[in-house]
């Protein structure tokens, strides 16, 4: 064994994983808005994720903008 998880280089097994919750995010959201674009549940839940989103980009670059280096 090498000590590296999956036989990866470092911080591709959490890139994956990030991937596959955005692209399951993105796949929810979808079926959603195909299903009934008009529903306030559409709106609520599109909307919280996109709340989301950004909250958690301002924070990541936010500490990147100080200097610090974004905690795992």
């Amino acid at each position: 064994m090498n000590g590296k998880p999956l036989w990866m280089p470092t911080g591709s097994v959490r890139s994956l994983l990030a991937l596959g919750v955005l692209l399951a995010f993105a796949a929810g959201s979808g079926f959603l808005v195909v299903q009934d674009s008009s529903s306030d549940l559409v709106k609520i839940v599109v909307g919280g994720w996109i709340a989301m989103l950004s909250g958690v980009t301002q924070a990541y670059f936010g500490m990147r903008q100080r200097g610090d280096p974004p905690s795992p």
